[in-house]
């Protein structure tokens, strides 16, 4: 069994007509997967027929599945109708462990209007709902929001036979001996490559200690300090928060444009041996999906996404084009809870699941990232992890620098200096809402 990585999605029978019709309509790709992304003519991710896979696929497909809900959501899930903008939909009914299939939306608790070429994207899961949201692509004429974020894995068990990770029941991380992993050791590249890739494809996440020695922490530290001071909330390169009332940088992406020292860092041969760790296809990413940036942990803010949430690298889309994908953090300052540090939940990658509300991830089994300057985290981007916020509000927060390694499929996908976080500056410039704060515009409702 192959724990690396999320299952990718499947031959799923959802194109539409003769193959020489999906030739033609395949030259509409662009559309059909949004502007960030530049279609490569691939019947993987055609368009597909809203009435033919309501009426004849999803019904077929769903025969062929397991149970699609575990026992914590089937009191939980309520019916859920996906309209076009064109007045067609379907509603999916929840019945026992599955669900069927109607047409209309007489039916629905919730009902979630998106135009046609969003709703493909939706399903190919090039886009999630929370793209939607941001994108203002999204409106929940009945119902909530929360209902459409709650049914959104379970769709994907249902349309790419994906495997469900039970934030309710979460099986323990073990060892090739079956033991129960220790989730909290911690590594250096002294350690042999096939027990850290062990470790990391088993939880999910490896610490890797020392990486990188102190002087060139700082030669980084001080492009990291240049590229900050340089950067402005409408740049669409930077993120910002508010705090006491004023505006402060908490994220500025491809800093390899602005310094040769971080553009190199992806062929340092400590970091080419550390992306081989998560599969040997893997290549950097430092000119697309955000490059090389930093993420800047910052005391007292009061909005925006300055304290990441509960959430997946692919959360706003793209799973299937760019998972296994590997996130690697270079710390610039020690992690503490004093002043913000990574928490993940092990073995999470290994499955879709619902973003767990703060109570429940109270009782997640989750491992706090300690790290010092020169340390490395590496996580696959499907883990669910969290970056709260600095418990001491005088501290002076910390900062870590961040490339990601991809699969060939992400480069014919995606085109450079364009990525899937390109949706959140479709609102405010660089002040990133939480989702939290757009839900009152499609539903406030969490259920």
């Amino acid at each position: 069994m192959d724990l690396s990585a999320p299952r990718h999605h499947r031959e799923r029978g959802l194109r539409s007509g003769h193959p020489d019709r999906r030739r033609r309509e395949l030259s509409s790709l662009q559309a059909v997967v949004g502007c960030y992304l530049h279609g490569v003519a691939t019947e993987r991710f055609g368009p597909i027929d809203f009435d033919r896979f309501h009426r004849d696929e999803l019904p077929a497909l769903l025969e062929t599945r397991g149970p699609i809900f575990p026992v914590s959501e089937i009191a939980a899930v309520r019916p859920l109708a996906f309209q076009l903008t064109d007045g067609r939909s379907y509603t999916y009914l929840p019945s026992g462990s599955g669900f069927t299939v109607a047409a209309g939306c007489a039916e629905a608790h919730t009902v979630a209007e998106v135009p046609y070429d969003e709703w493909c994207s939706f399903v190919w899961e090039l886009k999630t709902c929370f793209a939607l949201l941001y994108s203002d692509q999204l409106a929940v004429t009945r119902g909530s929001f929360g209902q459409l974020a709650r049914w959104e894995p379970l769709l994907r068990v249902a349309l790419d036979g994906q495997e469900l990770y039970e934030i309710d029941d979460p099986e323990p991380v073990r060892d090739g001996a079956g033991r129960e992993l220790d989730c909290t050791r911690t590594f250096t590249l002294d350690d042999g490559d096939e027990e850290i890739a062990d470790f990391l494809r088993r939880a999910g996440f490896v610490h890797l200690r020392g990486v990188m020695e102190p002087d060139e922490i700082e030669a980084i530290r001080a492009d990291v300090a240049v590229g900050v001071a340089a950067a402005r909330p409408d740049d669409r390169r930077s993120w910002w928060t508010t705090v006491n009332g004023r505006d402060v940088c908490n994220r500025v992406n491809y800093l390899n444009e602005q310094s040769a020292l971080i553009a190199g860092l992806g062929a340092d041969r400590r970091f080419l041996r550390i992306a081989a760790l998560g599969g040997a296809d893997l290549r950097d990413a430092l000119d697309r999906l955000d490059g090389n940036g930093v993420v800047i942990k910052v005391p007292g803010s009061t909005g925006g996404l300055a304290d990441l949430p509960w959430h997946r690298d692919c959360g706003m889309g793209g799973h299937p084009v760019k998972c296994p994908m590997l996130n690697v953090g270079l710390q610039l300052d020690p992690a503490t809870a004093a002043n913000g540090q990574l928490l993940m939940v092990p073995g999470s990658h290994r499955g879709t699941s619902r973003l767990p509300g703060a109570g429940e991830a109270a009782g997640l089994p989750t491992v706090a990232l300690s790290t010092e300057p020169g340390d490395v985290t590496v996580h696959f981007g499907h883990t669910l992890h969290a970056a709260p916020p600095p418990a001491d509000r005088q501290s002076k927060g910390r900062q870590a620098l961040y490339l990601s390694f991809v699969p060939p499929l992400t480069f014919e996908m995606v085109g450079p200096g364009q990525g899937y976080n390109d949706v959140l500056f479709t609102r405010d410039a660089g002040h990133v809402r939480h989702a939290d704060q757009l839900h009152a515009a499609v539903g406030p409702s969490p259920i």
